[in-house]
């Protein structure tokens, strides 16, 4: 991992968690070459059954912080 990378996640470890989402918002905003008409309801689904997964302990979540130690490591 680059040394900007490094700083970049300590630096959002300071960050509000409305600062926090402004920052995912502009690197999903980023990431979108083209705009499906389709991708709200796709995230949607995904999202609902990301959730109904976790909720029925089909997948377990794992800590930011746990995240944090395997990227860095």
């Amino acid at each position: 991992m680059t040394m900007l990378m490094n700083r970049v996640i300590d630096d959002i470890g300071v960050l509000s968690q409305n600062e926090k989402n402004d920052i995912l918002k502009v690197l999903i905003a980023s990431m979108d070459e083209t705009n499906d008409e389709n991708s709200d309801t796709l995230w949607a689904e995904l999202a609902k059954k990301r959730y109904e997964d976790i909720e029925s302990r089909k997948v377990q979540t794992v800590s930011w912080d746990a995240i944090k130690k395997q990227v860095l490591a």
